[in-house]
Parts: structure tokens; sequence; C-alpha cells
């Protein structure tokens, strides 16, 4: 579990009040049990995270501390210390993570024989759920070859850039519900407080049960990205208007070619498909003909901000030439 600080995060919202204890207390508690290997906590040097230390250490649950500017040596320690084939990696901006989701998508990735595996490059599972598995060797790989400072502070990011020298692999939940905001900054901490209240008060619910008592928040424009699935795939002929050359067959569930279907209310409207190679994605798709002349750039908005959720694509390019950055 990443915890504490790094080069641009502190800790104080760890440290706030949730429940009967604070967020940082609560989430060990929430994988207390984990039963696929041991829980270690990987924070900082500083100071300042001792008293993370201490939360840690009244629950006995080890520690590994290492310097606050390199994340990436940070699990490096981590491997070091507790020597292990495959490493989980969550966050402490995940105050409802859920052990069996974890064991669940360690399961699949085992399953799928793959060096890394998330539920966050296709996002179907609330944010605030995420979970990344990663596999030692590929880990340490990228501590040795990782050189810029974003795929340092990633710490998986130079995997997930690199689907030609490693295998990536995608856990999908059941339905989508990604409009679920479940991240631990302040404001989602008071909204992921009263869902808590509205679901009975126990702060050890799993997380499936407690979407019946939470409310998605919305998209801003007219235009909705929903992961593409077999619903997609049935209406692909419908859809004649194309953006460069989408994939014969277009690919679901692929976390190197990431596919979503563009709905305009309950209409289907399109399909994008981004390919990503060393870092640059390629942008493909299919439209209904005849759409909406605004709808276009809100889909081109939406695409954006999932690839700006994560760090697996730096610049994409669409139609060959026209690029967006996304890091510097």
């Amino acid at each position: 579990m990443q915890a504490g600080h790094d080069e641009t995060t502190g800790n104080e919202s760890q440290l706030l009040q949730f429940g009967n204890s604070t967020v940082f207390g609560t989430i060990l508690d929430r994988v207390a049990g984990f039963e696929d290997g041991p829980v270690v906590v990987a924070i900082s040097d500083l100071p300042a995270d001792d008293q993370l230390e201490e939360i840690a250490n009244e629950r006995e649950i080890p520690v590994v501390r290492a310097p606050s500017d390199d994340l990436l040596a940070r699990f490096v320690e981590v491997i070091a210390d507790y020597p292990a084939e495959h490493l989980v990696r969550v966050t402490t901006s995940s105050p409802l993570i859920d052990r069996h989701l974890i064991s669940s998508i360690v399961d699949a990735h085992t399953a799928s024989g793959a060096d890394y595996t998330s539920n966050t490059l296709l996002r179907t599972h609330p944010a605030g759920l995420d979970v990344e598995v990663i596999r030692s060797d590929a880990l340490l790989d990228a501590a040795e070859q990782a050189e810029s400072a974003d795929e340092r502070a990633g710490v998986t990011t130079f995997v997930q850039r690199r689907p030609a020298d490693y295998k990536l692999h995608a856990v999908l939940a059941p339905g989508d519900y990604e409009d679920h905001a479940w991240s631990g900054d302040d404001e989602s901490l008071e909204r992921i407080t009263q869902l808590i209240q509205k679901s009975g008060g126990s702060f050890d619910r799993a997380w499936d049960n407690l979407l019946a008592y939470d409310r998605p928040q919305g998209p801003d424009s007219d235009v909705r990205l929903r992961v593409a699935r077999n619903n997609v795939l049935e209406h692909l002929d419908d859809l004649t208007d194309t953006i460069g050359f989408p994939p014969d067959p277009f690919p679901i569930g692929d976390p190197t070619r990431r596919s979503w279907g563009v709905w305009a209310g309950d209409e289907l409207i399109g399909a994008i498909v981004v390919s990503v190679q060393n870092g640059w994605g390629t942008l493909a798709g299919k439209f209904r003909p005849g759409i909406d002349g605004d709808l276009a750039p809100q889909a081109l908005a939406a695409v954006d901000e999932r690839l700006l959720a994560d760090e697996q694509v730096i610049a994409l390019t669409i139609d060959g030439s026209a690029i967006r950055n996304y890091r510097s």
C-alpha cells in the first residue's frame, strides 16, 4: 500500500477522521484478512510520516520506509524486504478499497499470465477502487530503465506504456460504474461518509453492496464514453464514417487498444479505439453518418479526460497528423 508523502503530495487527507479511525486506518482495516500475501505499507522516510507508521504498527502491519522523491524505488525496497513473484499496488486515495476485489484481480492476473493487470486503464469500477498487480521482475525492469519523472512517480507507468515488451491485462466490473466517485479527496470523503450512513453505517461493507445507495456523478456534456463491450460490437455495422483505421476485429477489453462506445443519450453514435505503443497513442473510430457536429469535439474531450486520468499515453495522434500532448 502506497501511503505518506511523495514529491508533490502530503499525507494530510490520510489522517482525516473517517469512521472510527483515520482514512489511513480505515483503509488498513478494509484490507485486513487479505489472503494472497502480506500487507505492507510503503511510506516516505520523512518525519511527517511517523504517525502513519504508528497507525500501521498498532495493527501489526509491517512498514517499509524510503525516500519521498522516487516512488518506484520505494517499491523496489518493498520487494527487497518481502520477496514475491507478484506485487499488488493500492494507494490511500482509495478509502473503500476492498480486499475481495483485490483477490479477484490477483486471480485474473495469475490466470492470464500477464506482467501487469489493473482495473484502471479500462475503468468500469468506481474511482477509488484502483488495484494494480505487477510481476516483480517487470517492476524491477522499470526501476532499472525508467528515467522520466512521470515514469518513476507512476511506479507502473513504464510497463503500461510498453505493451510490446510486457503483457497487459484488464479486469472489468460486471457493469459500468465509473461515474461513482469514491476517491479520497475531501469532498468525496463527505459523500462517502454519507453513502456509508445510508447503507447502514458499516465501514466494512463490500464495494458492490454500496452501489444501490450511491448516486452516480453524471458527465458534464451530452456525450458519454463507456468501455466497449458486446453491446457496442452488435452495432458496429451501423457505424460507417471512419477516423483513421479502426482495428478489425474491433478490440474488447484490451488495455493496449482501449475501446469505448460513444453515446449521446441512449443512442450509440460511435466507437473509438486508442492503440498505444511506447507511450504514443493512435486514435481511430467509426461513427453514425450525419451526427450533430457539436458531438464530435465532445467525444474527443471525453477521450482526453480518460487519457489524462492515467499515465499510459504521452501524446495522441489522430489521422496520422493531429497531435494532442498529455505530458511534458
